[in-house]
């Protein structure tokens, strides 16, 4: 019998799969345990909706029978789905889902006594997650019924936490869970720093401003010859930014590294020097989220310039790890600036607020194992 089913959605970005906090559950899990399986359905109906089954370094994948381009049809027929399989061709002990939409199949699993522990990973909320109100409203509902329902509620962020204390959840079942990287990451830590590089990473679209950073490192160049700015990831921006930065005479300095893995992406953060989570407000869910840049960031001790707009953003004032800028190229030059003249003082407080959260994914996981 599999003790742990992790379900997400996961969704194409210039036709690459993006699996966002499912990938480090999945990364801890495989650490952890050798037998559990991961639900994938997809974010936007592009995808097919499939089981995988990882039995130590084995994968074996199964398609689950869901309509997939009709919006509010193809989340039925995903619940249902994933009932059905977890009913009569697999049984668990545990099941976490991430967001509302999975954990309520978890929920309803153990109501119909499928499994023993069902867990509402909360990766974001948004007050107007839909533009339709009849679809909005459902989708509050569906959230406080499993947030009544839960055997736990994980969330991301400290904002998430107080709504859900808020809506009268209990403090032990109420658990901050942040997106911090897995601790086999932590070998990157003795890899050596390159001060003057900056590093972002994502979905390379308008909810970063990647171009007041190009902007800002074309100005700086001369007053730092050795100014680096690293881009890893793909996405609808990416031709106009590489179109950007020749024009502003930075392609040299500008380095655009396309999607990378989890590992990949931690490596390049390791050996970078300032990690930037300029995020400009378009997804509106990143007001309650829980910047996983930043804590991968804090993780080796970068310090990081960050703009207003997300729940992380108190702990980076409270331990004095990086910067809080406006929206604006003229802020990041003096931040960046600033940052670099007391480089070694931000630093320390950086990792000393990564190491706060260490390891923290493989023991919430273990309990599940354990119980």
């Amino acid at each position: 019998m599999i003790k742990l089913a992790v379900a997400s959605h996961v969704t194409l970005v210039d036709g690459k799969q993006y699996d966002g906090i499912g990938n480090v559950l999945i990364e801890t899990l495989e650490g952890l345990a050798g037998n559990f399986m991961f639900v994938r359905h997809s974010m936007d109906g592009l995808l097919p909706s499939e089981v995988h089954q990882y039995n130590e370094k084995n994968i074996t994948k199964k398609r689950l029978l869901v309509i997939s381009r009709i919006g509010p049809l193809r989340y039925l027929t995903e619940f249902i789905a994933t009932v059905f399989y977890f009913t009569f061709i697999k049984k668990i002990d545990a099941y976490v889902g991430i967001d509302p939409l999975n954990a309520v199949a978890g929920i309803f699993l153990k109501k119909i006594r499928r499994l023993e522990t069902a867990v509402f990973y909360t990766a974001d909320y948004s007050v107007n997650r839909f533009t339709s109100s009849f679809l909005n409203t459902i989708y509050h509902k569906i959230d406080r019924y499993c947030v009544n329902n839960a055997d736990q509620v994980w969330s991301v962020s400290s904002k998430i936490v107080k709504i859900r204390k808020e809506m009268g959840l209990s403090n032990d079942k109420n658990i901050f869970l942040p997106n911090v990287p897995p601790i086999e990451y932590n070998k990157y830590r003795k890899n050596a720093r390159e001060k003057h590089t900056l590093i972002t990473y994502g979905i390379v679209d308008k909810q970063l401003d990647f171009e007041g950073t190009i902007r800002a490192v074309a100005n700086l160049k001369k007053d730092i010859p050795d100014i680096k700015f690293v881009i890893a990831g793909n996405g609808p921006e990416e031709a106009r930014l590489i179109s950007l930065a020749k024009k502003l005479r930075v392609s040299d300095r500008v380095i655009f590294k396309g999607r990378q893995t989890l590992e990949k992406t931690l490596e390049l953060a390791s050996r970078s020097g300032i990690g930037l989570a300029l995020y400009t407000g378009a997804w509106a869910f990143n007001t309650f989220g829980d910047s996983t840049k930043c804590r991968e960031y804090f993780n080796y001790g970068l310090p990081v310039i960050s703009t207003d707009t997300h729940s992380t953003v108190d702990e980076i004032k409270t331990f004095k790890a990086g910067l809080i800028v406006e929206l604006s190229q003229e802020h990041y030059e003096k931040a960046i600036k600033e940052v670099i003249e007391n480089y070694d003082a931000y630093s320390v407080q950086s990792l000393k607020l990564g190491k706060k959260y260490e390891g923290i994914h493989r023991k919430m996981i273990q309990g599940l194992l354990n119980k």
